[in-house]
């Protein structure tokens, strides 16, 4: 029994791999221009010429996924208060998680909910442990 997921997954799959070996099959089109260089040399220069580009893909756009976090931490450190923006990069992760669980459908073993309550737990006692040094702070202003 399938799901609906596998079957689209496997569509995907299978549309990726036709446009990559056509791309391959076609990109012999320029070999005539390379005639004067043997086999062992074009394929030496196509693995290099993949490799680069992969590599400069990679740098794109893990640069802009990497700004875009920075950019929201360095903002949240300079107008909020270094608690609330340790507490958010904490929060993060599990926010994540919950998000890969619950509308992504990951599978979940034991292992994970046994982490995911740790964090939870983890979360509990940080939050406690911030309400209370923040009611500490507020008792010399009280009497």
């Amino acid at each position: 029994m399938t799901s609906v997921r596998t079957v689209e997954q496997t569509r995907m799959g299978i549309a990726v791999l036709l446009v990559s070996d056509i791309g391959w099959g076609v990109l012999p089109l320029y070999w005539r221009a390379l005639s004067s260089m043997n086999a062992i040399s074009v394929l030496a220069y196509r693995l290099v010429a993949t490799l680069a580009a992969m590599v400069a893909l990679l740098v794109a756009f893990s640069g802009l996924a990497t700004a875009i976090p920075l950019a929201t931490f360095s903002s949240g450190v300079q107008h909020s208060h270094y608690l609330t923006v340790s507490f958010i990069q904490y929060l993060n992760p599990l926010i994540q998680f919950c998000v890969a669980v619950l509308l992504l459908h990951e599978p979940m073993r034991a292992q994970g909910y046994a982490a995911s309550m740790v964090i939870w737990v983890a979360i509990a006692v940080y939050s406690f442990d911030a309400i209370r040094a923040y009611w500490e702070r507020l008792k010399p202003y009280a009497r």
